[in-house]
């Protein structure tokens, strides 16, 4: 009976240990600026550990919105922010002082992966240029950071994102552009998976590209019009010879003169 009650005392503190997580988050989110890195520790934890389930949410996202009235995507960030922190060995104590915009950017960055040199064509180790990133932070714009985030993606030059916005109708948005998206997901199909291991959909831009090319593949969407510039149109000319008669075409007695003809036609040259 022995190993029985061990369980049993575990499975007991365990809960206890996962509602007073629950307490703790609830309680940070009421000074979310004070508390935005002890929160970010407290949804790594709930991340991790998959508690928010226990207490019937689906996701963390779902948890944070529903409970704590903290999007979704923030807190995925912000549990992220510290996940890659510790991955890389980074301790709170240097990575708090750069800030949640800029690590936000830095942590994009996979600690798996590896950033080809081209300088030196090796593959250089991600996590050393995380660390790198948050080291210089301090000492760098948010732009700065961007773009050398960026680069390290290898989202350059043709590569490099754009954003674009556009304003449609809440009708417009509903019954048709809305639908179209989901069909367009439903054959993509999952993107990933995230931190806690749930599918993740494809986002708008790259659901718009899918969309696009599929247009652009269809010969018939880029037919040709008739080419109708050797059409000749005669129109008569006031003070003309115009004969008509019932049943034959119209026929037009007219003598060009030199002095009539159209001018040679010139480029045109732009004006300064």
């Amino acid at each position: 009976m022995e190993p029985v009650a061990i369980h049993g005392e575990a499975v007991a503190g365990h809960a206890v240990a996962m509602q007073a997580l629950r307490k703790r988050m609830l309680l940070l989110s009421t000074d979310l600026t004070r508390n935005t890195f002890d929160l970010a520790e407290a949804f790594l934890e709930a991340q991790e550990s998959h508690c928010y389930a226990e207490w019937g949410f689906g996701s963390l996202g779902d948890y944070a919105s529903l409970e704590l009235g903290i999007k979704h995507r923030k807190a995925q960030y912000l549990a992220r922010i510290v996940r890659v922190c510790r991955e890389c060995g980074v301790a709170r104590k240097d990575y708090e002082p750069v800030g949640v915009t800029k690590l936000r950017e830095i942590t994009r960055l996979d600690t798996g992966t590896t950033f080809y040199n081209p300088d030196t064509k090796t593959h250089e180790p991600m996590v050393d240029h995380i660390v790198r990133l948050i080291a210089e932070a301090p000492e760098n714009t948010t732009v700065e950071v961007e773009q050398e985030v960026a680069r390290m993606m290898g989202m350059t030059g043709d590569n490099a994102m754009v954003t674009r916005t556009y304003k449609v109708t809440q009708s417009c948005w509903e019954n048709v552009i809305a639908r179209c998206f989901e069909a367009i997901r439903r054959r993509l199909g999952s993107a990933g998976r995230d931190e806690a291991g749930k599918a993740k959909e494809y986002p708008d831009g790259a659901v718009i590209e899918a969309l696009c090319a599929e247009y652009n593949a269809d010969p018939s969407n880029f037919m040709e019009e008739t080419d109708e510039s050797g059409v000749q149109i005669e129109v008569p000319t006031e003070g003309s010879n115009v004969c008509r008669d019932a049943g034959a075409l119209d026929t037009v007695d007219f003598t060009e003169n030199a002095s009539d003809a159209l001018p040679t036609s010139r480029p045109l040259v732009p004006s300064e």
